[in-house]
């Protein structure tokens, strides 16, 4: 696709980006160029653009990239990145809208100071439109739980409305319009004394980092529960959990290149430095076939692959 096929970039407030290299904004730290990068500014910005963009030319939104591993042949299309014009939160009533460019855990904070309980969002890394998008939870909560309505744009730059009827979440995923792009959401959070709230988030917070390798380049969960597909068991039960399967398959510290399967939480994979995406995927292939050969459970991607090989 040419650089210049079907945008002039004086037209638009917001940032185009073209050949922008991934593995500068990806958690992980890898992937290759997508062809087109654009932030918009403002919601005109976006609904003038997307309906530039040809037909068979693929858009894809990308939030934090704290949840994407692109290959290292790039991403082909369009990427949309909503930025910090894109983080409003408003109050009506016992509702809150949110951008989808806030990011999960500045939310979370935010609200617990005016008594609203969204605790949960405060140990999930990313912004609002990809938690919704894949339906993101922990501690029992999923923000499907919450949301009550959905704004954004189809891929012709119309403006669309959806209510909770119409989006099926599930286990790790929602089931969104096709080439959905979300802009806002509704959603109707719990009440609670903000004192307790903040209590609950700072032990989160702990059990995290004594958990979790939250300082290294990882995408946190690798792959989701087995058990978490059909039921809320997978919050409390272990044995079908995705880490204890890849423990006891003997895959802790597990290195395939400059990847590596966390030694703190087997269900995270590392990028020691230098890693290439080709190398995190084939280790998490290689992970799922172990696991199958042992215990005969398919692990499922969590993290979304993305790109040319």
């Amino acid at each position: 696709m040419s650089s210049a096929a079907f945008v002039d970039e004086n037209q638009f407030s917001g940032l185009i980006n073209y050949c922008f290299p991934l593995s500068k904004i990806s958690w992980l730290k890898v992937g290759g160029p997508v062809d087109v990068l654009f932030r918009p500014r403002t919601l005109d910005d976006l609904s003038r653009f997307l309906p530039l963009v040809p037909v068979e030319v693929n858009i894809m939104p990308i939030g934090a990239c704290s949840n994407l591993l692109v290959r290292d042949g790039g991403l082909p299309g369009v990427a949309i990145k909503l930025g910090g014009r894109f983080a409003e939160i408003e109050f009506k009533d016992n509702l809150v809208k949110l951008g989808a460019g806030n990011f999960s855990s500045k939310v979370a904070v935010n609200l617990s100071e005016l008594g609203y309980d969204l605790s949960f969002l405060r140990t999930i890394p990313g912004t609002i439109g990809g938690a919704i998008a894949m339906n993101a939870g922990c501690y029992g909560n999923y923000m499907g739980d919450y949301v009550q309505s959905i704004e954004g744009f189809d891929k012709s730059g119309k403006f669309t409305r959806v209510s909770r009827e119409n989006i099926q979440f599930e286990y790790r995923s929602s089931f969104l319009p096709k080439n959905f792009i979300i802009t806002s959401a509704v959603l109707k959070p719990k009440r609670g004394k903000k004192r307790v709230i903040q209590q609950r988030m700072k032990e989160m917070l702990s059990k995290r980092e004594e958990t979790q390798p939250i300082k290294k380049a990882t995408c946190g969960s690798t792959f989701k529960n087995p058990d978490g597909k059909a039921s809320l068991i997978s919050e409390t039960s272990i044995e079908l959990k995705a880490w204890n399967l890849i423990d006891r398959a003997g895959l802790r510290g597990k290195k395939i290149g400059r990847a590596m399967v966390s030694k703190k939480h087997p269900n995270f994979m590392i990028n020691l430095g230098g890693a290439t995406a080709e190398e995190i995927e084939s280790l998490g292939e290689y992970v799922r076939k172990s696991v199958y050969k042992k215990f005969k459970v398919s692990l499922d991607w969590e993290v979304i692959r993305v790109g040319r090989k």
